[in-house]
């Protein structure tokens, strides 16, 4: 079986973190062959490890966060604002948050060398994605919290106000995937017609 990967386009904002934060323990995360990565120039369009990537974020949770999901996931708005004005701003096109949605999940596929995501119109103002990710390891959890920042911006980018997202389930209590359950109101009233 092939290596899983992640663009360096989803690593580099964990680099940064852990490079910006030398007094943290880091160390107790990371592995010492994962600094020599981290110390190099991370290029967007290169191929990481995907362990490497997921301890980094594990460590950030961590040390950063202090374990909040309510920080992951403010952080995640953060980043995904700068993602989505612009290496991805071609995702926000019109007013239309699940137009958006499906491209989300359709550019998400090119940013792993397998396949994470999935995406159900589940109506009106209503989506879900499915995500399928590593059910064992911890590191599940912040990476769902901070996919959940990058999903309330994409909508909020996209014309969509009041937005509610849910986890209906959870890959790390045994469920078969990790399931956003969103829903949002339209900006425009032609939208909810």
């Amino acid at each position: 079986m092939n290596e899983r990967k992640v663009k360096g386009t989803m690593l580099v904002d964990h680099v940064r973190m852990i490079r910006g934060n030398k007094e943290r323990n880091w160390n107790q995360y990371l592995k010492p062959e994962d600094w020599a990565v981290i110390k190099t120039r991370i290029l967007a369009s290169e191929w990481y490890p995907l362990e490497l990537y997921k301890r980094c974020g594990w460590a950030a949770f961590n040390e950063l966060a202090g374990g909040s999901t309510d920080l992951t996931r403010l952080r995640g708005k953060i980043r995904g604002k700068e993602l989505f004005e612009g290496v991805y701003k071609s995702l926000i096109g019109g007013n239309d948050p699940m137009m958006a949605l499906q491209r989300f999940v359709g550019m998400y596929s090119q940013l792993f060398n397998f396949s994470t995501l999935t995406f159900e119109n589940a109506g009106a103002n209503h989506g879900r994605i499915h995500h399928d990710y590593d059910p064992g390891d911890p590191a599940n959890v912040p990476y769902c919290y901070q996919l959940m920042g990058h999903l309330d911006v994409l909508i909020e980018m996209s014309g969509g106000e009041n937005v509610v997202i849910e986890l209906i389930t959870k890959q790390w209590e045994g469920a078969p995937f990790t399931g956003f359950d969103i829903r949002w109101q339209s900006s425009t009233p032609a939208q909810d017609a």
